[in-house]
């Protein structure tokens, strides 16, 4: 197939209505199945995406590879080039690293280096504003004491957040989104809610934590399809519990809002890198692009997003990624995971419950953000054996401790926020054909500032699309996110990198800006291709 045949063409996004007919698949077919999309007018404060929806999520024991003095200034580029956003430290690194506030610098504690290490990067995204582009979520221990955290306790939090906390965030304290209290207590408190509910009251009682913001539950789920979990018939663990945690949380959390607002926090992975007698959680890039796994985010989106709305909260996916237990090789780190984060943050934002398809089509129920979670590959503690698979941005594994760079999935979280953040008239754009291969093409609309109207197309298979728009207008302006393959073998899905409008992240970090190509229309018609893994974004007035 030709470079030009690769490219997503498509159309201005006037009035009317965007309607899309036929689709081929790549072989050569003697009657090309059909298939449609409309884009109906504008909806006003329906479906908005907040500012700040991005993020990433960072481990402790990793502060010095993202933000230590080498690799700092390319890593808030990486931040900058997004827009705004949140970074969130923690991950199960803060249950098991202890803050030692007179420790010599190393990736075993957290110690105020670390602290003065996120704050200069944030001044260094942010400026000197007083409204934070970028904000911070900084999690310490809440966890039963145990031999590998004998810390652990409300002393602990307090001297975090007195002794760490404060003075390095002194005069910009707009800046800390929340101190998250624990990570994924489902496991540490062994599903004892009563325990957990105890120590809730105590962490978050301002003589601990201080005026700050606090951020919980950070629960996670085991990875099971949505259909069980809805029917009850297998066991989880804080899922159904939610109501109950917010009705002690949310006054704690509502009384002590910062500038990101108060917001309950979810943990999400529909694959794990092992999965010994659970054939639903096994990794790979079919797996991951399923309807299937997407439906499970939908439904614990929905009904979590449903349960904080009701609590007076905002609800974020706080730690989310391709697979659990780090990723998986071949599918974590390829172009699929940019595909899959892209309609993930879509869903995210808009999910669309599988037992009741119709119930959010204004998509007023919703993520506030979502965090890419970012780690070593194999433990914590021993960063120099490699990036994590699922990493949206790699930290350098050297002594040097120099320059990260963008993996794949970073690419998804550079469309979105550059295009869709932000944005109202939020919602999905149905996608209907003869042809089933087609339905593997997903469309969602977005209203930017300016008037300006977005269609993202994004090809979640392995065949490119072609379909034909039938539109009103003359000239569209169209950025693509395409899959790389520098060996000149032609891999799609699964290529080892990713370009949007054929650039790259410079080594310094810095994006060199977006080249849409723009296309004619010609008799308000015209040929959209989307090749394998593709995702296109048209913006038209």
């Amino acid at each position: 197939m030709t470079v030009s045949h690769r490219r997503c063409l498509a159309t201005l996004i006037a009035f009317g209505a965007l309607v899309i007919a036929p689709a081929t698949s790549a072989a050569a077919v003697s009657s090309p199945p059909r298939a449609s999309v409309t884009l109906d007018p504008a909806h006003e404060n329906q479906g908005r995406i907040p500012s700040h929806f991005v993020g990433f999520s960072v481990e402790w024991s990793l502060v010095e590879r993202y933000m230590g003095p080498a690799a700092r200034n390319a890593f808030a580029n990486l931040l900058g080039n997004l827009g705004t956003g949140v970074l969130r430290v923690g991950g199960s690194s803060q249950d098991l690293m202890p803050f030692e506030p007179d420790a010599p610098d190393s990736d075993q504690v957290i110690t105020p280096t670390d602290l003065s290490a996120i704050r200069s990067t944030l001044d260094a995204v942010n400026g000197r504003s007083r409204t934070p582009s970028w904000g911070v979520v900084l999690g310490t221990a809440m966890a039963p004491p145990s031999a590998s955290r004998p810390f652990a306790g409300p002393d602990h939090a307090r001297a975090f957040v007195r002794q760490g906390v404060e003075p390095a965030f002194a005069g910009a304290e707009r800046d800390i989104a929340g101190i998250e209290l624990g990570n994924e207590p489902d496991l540490s408190y062994h599903s004892d809610l009563d325990a957990y509910l105890s120590d809730l009251n105590a962490y978050a009682d301002p003589d601990v934590t201080g005026p700050l913001p606090v951020i919980v539950p950070n629960t996670s789920e085991d990875i099971l399809p949505w259909q069980d979990i809805d029917q009850r018939t297998v066991p989880t663990r804080f899922f159904w519990d939610w109501p109950r945690i917010l009705d002690t949380a949310a006054p704690l959390t509502r009384a002590r809002a910062g500038a990101f607002g108060a917001y309950a926090s979810d943990h999400f992975y529909p694959l794990a890198r092992t999965c010994p007698n659970k054939p639903y959680r096994c990794p790979s890039i079919g797996a991951l692009l399923s309807d299937e796994h997407m439906a499970s985010l939908d439904y614990q989106v929905y009904a979590h997003a449903g349960e904080a709305r009701d609590h007076g909260l905002g609800y974020r996916l706080e730690e989310t990624n391709t697979a659990a237990g780090r990723g998986a090789d071949g599918v974590s780190n390829v172009a699929a995971a940019a595909a899959y984060g892209l309609d993930l943050m879509f869903h995210a934002a808009c999910p669309q419950p599988p037992a009741d398809p119709a119930a959010n089509a204004t998509c007023g129920t919703g993520a506030v953000g979502v965090n890419f979670h970012n780690a070593e590959v194999r433990a914590f503690f021993a960063p120099e054996e490699g990036n994590g698979y699922y990493n949206a941005i790699d930290y350098d594994v050297t002594p040097a401790m120099g320059a990260p760079t963008a993996a794949p999935l970073y690419y998804a979280a550079l469309m979105f926020g550059r295009f869709a953040q932000g944005g109202t008239g939020l919602r999905p754009v149905p996608v209907t054909a003869d042809d089933p291969g087609a339905a593997q093409v997903k469309a969602w609309r977005v209203e930017g500032g300016s008037g300006e109207r977005r269609l993202f197309l994004i090809n979640k298979g392995d065949h490119p699309v072609t379909l034909t728009v039938s539109a009103p207008g003359s000239t569209a302006l169209v950025d693509r996110m395409t899959p790389y393959d520098p060996s000149g073998a032609g891999r799609t899905l699964d290529a080892p990198q990713v370009r949007v409008d054929g650039r790259q992240v410079a080594a310094d970090g810095s994006w060199p800006g977006f080249r849409p190509a723009a296309q004619r229309i010609h008799g308000h018609r015209m040929t959209v291709t989307v090749a394998a893994g593709e995702a296109c974004v048209i913006t038209g007035g």
